[in-house]
């Protein structure tokens, strides 16, 4: 929530942040659908966006968007990577 600074990270209307304040983590990638449990693959999301996306595996450009809006606001420290899938279990 502190790398997103409070703020929604996901897509509100056309190509565009949301503007309303996270109070939900989510999985970008579902952890349903194999979406690893990491902060590489964790979004702030408002409640809105986070019903609206559900169970959704995002797009590749909903990807490639919040990969560089993101990196207008995390520092240098931190990664702005977006994703990250969960590694298959070793029979």
């Amino acid at each position: 929530m502190v790398r997103a600074g409070g703020q929604c990270e996901l897509e509100s209307g056309y190509r565009r942040r949301c503007t309303k304040a996270a109070e939900h983590g989510d999985h970008f990638y579902p952890w349903s659908k194999g979406g690893a449990t990491s902060l590489r693959n964790f979004v702030a999301a408002c409640a809105h966006c986070n019903r609206r996306k559900s169970a959704r595996i995002p797009s590749p450009g909903m990807l490639t968007r919040l990969e560089r809006r993101r990196a207008t606001y995390v520092g240098t420290g931190m990664t702005g990577a977006v994703g990250e899938r969960r590694r298959p279990r070793s029979a």
